[in-house]
């Protein structure tokens, strides 16, 4: 039997492309299909089928931001060289990261002046991080191959998120924070409605054991899962009422950021703000919070 395409399939085919080949020029027609493939990604991963016109659950709210959402604000924190001078005019600069250098390609690092352990990251996206913990061990051709191939991601193009759209692509490497064990700290990732944090969501094993714990706004344990299972023997730190009050203030310009905070050695760090949490494609257990975290969130139009 042939291998080739059936004529009806080919000419669906050709019309595919022919139609994402002219949203490259027509914006009207670029939004219709961008809408219509969330739309798909919601109802597949969440579900249910997605209210985008009158959202009412937190995912729901997530799509709407990602369609429709245009504040400058929000393409100017998720740029992870520019929201540094953002969240250090709010709360300061003690709470920042320690800067390691800056470049537009990878060839340009000089790794032999970097210290032993770091972070390289991409600026404009996510899911670009080179955690070195021996620069001596590193194998930099693969580190520039990969750095390389960042910079030439646009996660508007992949994931329609709007504020990716026009950020200027670049690395930045960082000093790398160690707990007390040696080890990556866990990520505290405060969910900031209209400055209030609403809900605490802190990653454990990133890199191994991946799990997740949730709190309330008093950073009491929830009964709350996502992709993750809970770590039953993690305690919070005992900055993480500071923490709190940071993410407030950073979130506060926002009617929701995620605002995402290390606790490392009595300080608290920040990592980055998220304006986009998981896509809109991260449901609850139990589903019934999606609904609640949507009450907390009040859309320009409500």
């Amino acid at each position: 039997m042939s291998d080739a395409l059936h004529p009806a399939a080919s000419k669906s085919f050709l019309l595919r492309d022919v139609v994402h080949y002219a949203a490259q020029y027509i914006p009207v027609l670029d939004e219709i299909l961008r809408e219509r493939h969330l739309r798909y990604r919601m109802r597949t991963a969440l579900g249910y089928k997605p209210n985008l016109s009158q959202p009412k659950t937190f995912n729901e709210k997530l799509g709407w931001r990602i369609l429709h959402d245009r504040n400058p604000l929000l393409a100017l924190t998720t740029d992870k060289i520019n929201v540094r001078r953002y969240v250090a005019d709010r709360v300061g600069n003690d709470v920042l990261v320690p800067l390691l250098g800056i470049w537009s390609r990878a060839e340009e690092i000089e790794w032999d002046k970097l210290p032993n352990r770091f972070v390289l990251k991409g600026s404009h996206g996510w899911n670009m991080n080179l955690l070195v913990h021996d620069r001596t061990a590193l194998d930099t051709c693969a580190a520039v191959s990969q750095a390389n191939g960042w910079l030439r991601c646009n996660h508007y193009q992949t994931a329609g998120e709007w504020a990716y759209r026009d950020l200027v692509p670049r690395l930045l490497a960082e000093e790398m924070l160690l707990d007390a064990d040696g080890g990556i700290p866990a990520d505290l990732k405060f969910y900031v409605f209209h400055g209030r944090a609403r809900l605490l969501r802190v990653h454990t094993g990133r890199h191994s054991d991946h799990r997740a714990n949730s709190y309330d706004e008093r950073l009491e344990p929830l009964s709350l899962r996502q992709s993750c299972k809970p770590d039953p023997n993690y305690v919070l730190p005992l900055e993480a009422h500071d923490a709190l009050q940071l993410a407030e203030r950073i979130g506060a310009d926002f009617d929701f950021a995620r605002v995402d905070l290390y606790c490392v050695g009595g300080q608290v760090r920040f990592g980055e703000i998220t304006h986009y949490d998981g896509n809109a494609c991260a449901p609850f257990w139990p589903a019934s919070f999606d609904r609640v975290m949507g009450d907390y969130w009040t859309l320009p139009f409500d």
